[in-house]
């Protein structure tokens, strides 16, 4: 497997490591006002003029290409997790829009990971300006955030996926980020974080969690959650869940088995992405978490010094 990202050059390329240059957290809480996040278009859409994100006409961007069959649920909006949040980037090239995605925190030892899908992780990659930020509430500047927020240091991907494919580099659509820590500790000793759990089953009973673009169909930017059934999704390694309401955004949020919503804890087999099918807002795709997977996990756990990077072939 090849893996990309900002960690550690390649023993084979003799370079020695560079530090990381990036925006410090104090940098990131100016930058971010409460106009720019909620200005912030999903990264998973092709960006829309604000009015229609906030008009009349926002309703139409968002709803299905098709209506979903009879007894398809519908989520529940809630207040949102600790362990579940949004990552912020600028646009790239530097001056596009704002861009949003979900991304949960996992349980590592060095308590500073964030899973998140690889078409989101693409982009975090190539911007200059990018944070995660738990229990994101609509509204609040970066700095009045409820748990603050975490610069990323380092992305981790795959690279051999290909960003918004039907092809089956989709089945590696995940990645994984590794965020700074701010004045109240690493991210893990802040919000907890949930178990991520390679599996070799396409059926499961998850909640899954996303963050839908606001406007009307969604004010306020809140989370929601359905609790599912999955499959599998014919040819692919990937689960395959039917839920209305996962619009833009959502993306990148992930699929938990177990799912305590007292203790904020479960199991994550799957995070929202996969198969780019944009005709059906209501069939929503994860993919299954094998050894693909876990490699690129492996890599991103351990603690590891920021530095710039090249590919890497382990």
């Amino acid at each position: 497997m090849g893996i990309l990202g900002t960690g550690p050059a390649s023993a084979a390329s003799g370079t020695p490591p560079t530090p990381a240059k990036g925006p410090s957290l104090s940098e990131e809480e100016k930058y971010w006002t409460a106009d720019r996040m909620d200005n912030a278009v999903p990264a998973d859409a092709a960006p829309v003029p604000a009015a229609a994100r906030h008009g009349v006409n926002a309703q139409q961007t968002a709803v299905a290409h098709r209506p979903p069959p009879s007894g398809t649920p519908a989520p529940e909006h809630f207040a949102g997790h600790k362990t579940v949040g949004t990552f912020f980037f600028d646009g790239t090239p530097l001056g596009g829009p704002k861009t949003y995605c979900t991304g949960s925190v996992v349980h590592t030892a060095a308590k500073d990971i964030v899973l998140t899908a690889g078409h989101c992780g693409i982009g975090l990659q190539g911007a200059t300006h990018r944070m995660f930020v738990p229990m994101y509430r609509s509204g609040r500047s970066a700095a009045e955030q409820p748990y603050g927020v975490f610069p990323v240091a380092q992305m981790y991907l795959d690279a051999r996926y290909s960003k918004n494919t039907k092809a089956p580099a989709s089945d590696l659509d995940l990645t994984f980020a590794q965020v700074d820590a701010n004045s109240h500790g690493k991210v893990e000793g802040v919000t907890g974080a949930l178990t991520f759990t390679p599996t070799s089953s396409y059926h499961h009973e998850v909640t899954v969690i996303g963050h839908p673009g606001s406007g009307v169909v969604n004010p306020g930017h809140t989370p929601v959650r359905c609790p599912v059934s999955t499959s599998q999704l014919p040819g692919f390694r990937q689960l395959r869940m039917t839920c209305k309401g996962f619009y833009g955004g959502v993306s990148r949020g992930p699929w938990i088995e177990e799912y305590d919503s007292t203790t904020d804890t479960g199991k994550v087999v799957g995070n929202t992405g996969g198969y780019n099918d944009a005709n059906d807002a209501w069939v929503t795709c994860a993919p299954v978490y094998g050894k693909d997977a876990q490699d690129l996990f492996d890599h991103a756990a351990p603690d590891q010094t920021h530095t710039d990077a090249e590919p890497r072939h382990p």
